[in-house]
């Protein structure tokens, strides 16, 4: 499960009960993040049918970002399953408390994006957002609170629901996600073998 707080003028709705599709007790809506594909990614990820929840270990691991162009958090995912799958377009992901406030990722271009993911292969998924407060104090997920993270893949099948993804440092250790305001997703890459 993939944890953050968000703060921000674009959540004023925060605190307010989600009216939503997203009951994030069941599940998550598809993102808005899906895109189409390129005719020349297609090609390279034709063998495989799209990635499901059931073949992906999630894993979102917290940077420590100097600078607000590098990524504050790196979201991955490694095919467990038996065959190649096509990761194709962007996860939704969900940060919340509750049935209380929420920030969703969106995605920083609308560049189609189709990767095909064999087994044992990991897809990276950079995340940029303010890890503090704002400057007037403002947090849609007030920062002493320790929300739950909910990933699901592009294109999920009707049964697929997701699954929640904890939050660790570099060395894997727990840690609390504090987001501020609204998280971007980088472009989805192959992690390089070797």
């Amino acid at each position: 499960m993939v944890v953050a707080v968000a703060c921000g003028p674009a959540h004023q709705d925060a605190g307010k009960p989600s009216t939503g599709p997203s009951s994030r007790t069941a599940t998550p809506s598809p993102g808005p993040a899906r895109t189409s594909t390129s005719p020349q990614a297609s090609a390279n990820g034709r063998a495989g049918a799209a990635c499901g929840t059931e073949q992906l270990r999630w894993k979102l691991t917290r940077l420590s970002a100097p600078s607000p162009k590098e990524p504050t958090a790196l979201l991955s995912a490694t095919n467990t399953g038996t065959r190649p799958c096509a990761f194709d377009g962007y996860p939704y992901v969900e940060v919340f408390l509750g049935k209380g406030p929420a920030v969703e990722a969106k995605p920083k271009t609308t560049t189609p994006v189709r990767l095909l993911l064999n087994h044992g292969r990991m897809v990276e998924v950079p995340l940029f957002y303010p890890a503090a407060s704002l400057r007037d104090g403002y947090c849609a997920i007030p920062v002493d609170e320790d929300p739950r993270i909910t990933v699901q893949p592009p294109h999920p099948a009707r049964t697929d629901y997701g699954t929640l993804v904890q939050m660790t440092d570099a060395r894997g250790r727990q840690a609390r996600a504090t987001v501020c305001d609204t998280i971007h997703m980088g472009s989805p890459r192959l992690r390089p073998t070797g």
